[in-house]
């Protein structure tokens, strides 16, 4: 179903949202650049959303100012000296429109992104962004699949598998299996922080939970472990290529 656009009045402030009907059985928000959005059981009155939202109000609102407070997503430049997000830094990416395939490769401090000349208009955004992200996924493969498995052998633990890949809510998981996955865009991030999910899910090999037992194995691997993450969670975006 599409999300409907709502407004509602908050300690004197109107607020716009998006409401979607779902078959989950609560009433969910979640708040981010796009601002607030409500996640509603079909059978829940559009009354009874707006007295969820009233009793939420302060959180919702100390939500909304803390996200309008913080630098808005990078938007990826497909141009020829544009700089991209690495390891905490900035990479500079060259185009060569001289190739046939596709291809992304180091060259020196920064990325050469090989194309075909002919590409244009969304067919050309859609391959070149495509390139990049299967360069960054590679990168991300070599750097984090050694530190996850140092963690897990820290822990006494095997890993059955780490897998680098898109993910678009998440950092990190870890599946009752042993697998674990990780978002590539972490390829953006200080490596300080990528230790840190690393270590995060490789916790998970003890317990598959945050309870304090968990808390308690991260900060065995990573005693600055709540640094770490309070930085995470301030500076995210800043460090998202795309």
């Amino acid at each position: 179903m599409t999300p409907a656009s709502r407004s509602i009045r908050l300690d004197g402030r109107d607020i716009a949202y998006l409401l979607r009907r779902s078959d989950r059985r609560t009433i969910g928000f979640s708040i981010g650049h796009d601002g607030l959005k409500v996640t509603a059981p079909r059978r829940v009155s559009e009354r009874d959303v707006e007295r969820a939202l009233a009793s939420k109000s302060g959180w919702i609102l100390a939500k909304l100012d803390a996200w309008s407070a913080r630098p808005a997503p990078r938007t990826l430049d497909l141009v020829d000296g544009a700089v991209l997000p690495w390891l905490g830094g900035e990479i500079s990416l060259r185009l060569d429109p001289t190739g046939v395939r596709t291809s992304v490769r180091r060259d020196g401090d920064g990325l050469v992104l090989r194309h075909d000349p002919d590409l244009s208009g969304e067919l050309r955004a859609r391959t070149l962004t495509a390139a990049l992200q299967r360069f960054y996924t590679r990168q991300g493969q070599a750097l984090m699949t050694p530190r996850v498995e140092a963690y897990a052998e820290q822990l006494g633990r095997p890993v059955r598998k780490v897998i680098v890949r898109d993910q678009k809510r998440r950092w990190g998981s870890c599946a009752a299996d042993g697998t674990i996955r990780l978002n590539w865009r972490l390829m953006g991030f200080p490596e300080a922080l990528i230790d840190y999910v690393c270590a995060h899910e490789a916790a998970h090999l003890v317990e598959h939970n945050h309870s304090p037992a968990y808390w308690r194995v991260v900060a065995g691997l990573m005693p600055d472990w709540k640094a770490r993450r309070d930085r995470m969670r301030a500076e995210a975006d800043r460090w998202v290529a795309f």
